[in-house]
């Protein structure tokens, strides 16, 4: 049996852009995620279990922020009629907790996007 990972969900509305093969292919909405693990709720189907994608964050003019973007790898576990639930990668811990707090629908201060900057441009 799969071992049940207790990190917190958080519900949410976020607009991300999914790639295969990096190529955009959809847009999507993450329901619910965590650091590792996100369920996506998407119109396109052409999505199986198994597959690489890639989800980038859609910045809207409430969460806008400096930075270039938020891509992480995603491994699709499992799929429903409304979407799909992946395993997730973040490059780096400070986008990890970038999208955590874009997930709970905080902006983060200026003095961690400086930060970020710095380890994005590292």
């Amino acid at each position: 049996p799969m071992e049940h990972r207790c990190t917190e969900r958080i519900i949410s509305e976020l607009k991300i852009l999914i790639y295969k093969h990096n190529l955009p292919i959809a847009i999507g909405r993450v329901r619910n995620g965590s650091s590792s693990g996100v369920f996506v709720e998407t119109d396109f189907m052409d999505i199986e279990c198994e597959h690489q994608l890639q989800l980038e964050v859609l910045f809207n003019k409430s969460n806008a922020t400096k930075l270039q973007s938020i891509v992480m790898k995603a491994l699709v576990i499992h799929k429903t009629g409304k979407g799909f639930g992946a395993e997730v990668d973040f490059q780096n811990a400070a986008q990890a907790e970038l999208f955590i707090d874009l997930l709970r629908g905080t902006k983060a201060s200026a003095a961690d996007e400086q930060m970020f900057a710095m380890v994005a441009n590292s």
